[in-house]
């Protein structure tokens, strides 16, 4: 299939979140240039148009949920968080995906490989993750089917990388997401900050992931 001119897809790519943001708020059937600065932002920051339509999605849910009814939300700006959290899971799942679906056990497999490994040479400042990460392999050894656990697992593993974080690890992903991102309120803030911290400790610590899904 023949690609078409960056102008061409760029029309396309702004045309389309425009259709998609007048048919969720009606009129007024313009974008302010802040708007339009915007869409320029995620287009310059590589997010696909359905991660994008994805987080539009998501704003107009969470908003219509808080009104019980069909919402006004006025400006664009108000989608940003949205979609850039939809933007940050993306980048999560692309890590974590495969080719070819795998059988569960050889995901088990591996995921073991890699808690075993991750223990054995475990530092002392991560000592926190022992115990945790030891329940995992119990799992992945005894549980047929073990994700559920393995998700609530994960979720465990965040919060502690999340509290043992360092005050100046703390305070350089806020520095940072201040100058990425715009936020309505400090809830949205504080949600993207946990984010980016995590995903930073995992990176820095190379913390394996326990969700199957990862492998």
């Amino acid at each position: 299939m023949r690609q078409l001119p960056k102008d061409k897809q760029r029309s396309q790519y702004f045309q389309a979140i425009a259709r998609y943001f007048f048919a969720q708020r009606g009129a007024p059937f313009w974008l302010s240039s802040k708007e339009l600065d915007l869409i320029a932002r995620w287009e310059k920051a590589g997010i696909p148009l359905k991660v994008v339509l994805e987080g539009m999605k998501r704003a107009f849910q969470k908003a219509r949920a808080r009104q019980k009814t069909r919402v006004y939300l006025h400006s664009l700006l108000y989608c940003d968080f949205e979609v850039n959290t939809s933007f940050e899971q993306f980048k999560e799942r692309r890590v974590g995906g495969r080719q070819v679906k795998q059988p569960q056990k050889i995901k088990k497999d591996r995921a073991r490989a890699a808690i075993d490994k991750f223990i054995k040479s475990l530092p002392s400042s991560l000592g926190f993750l022992q115990d945790i990460y030891s329940q995992v392999r119990d799992v992945l050894c005894q549980k047929t089917n073990p994700e559920e656990e393995l998700e609530h697992l994960e979720e465990q593993i965040e919060e502690l990388l999340v509290e043992h974080a360092a005050p100046e690890e703390k305070e350089m992903i806020r520095t940072l997401i201040k100058k990425e991102y715009d936020f309505i309120n400090e809830q949205q803030f504080n949600l993207m900050w946990r984010i980016k911290l995590v995903k930073y400790l995992r990176e820095k610590y190379k913390v394996p992931y326990v969700s199957l899904y990862y492998y």
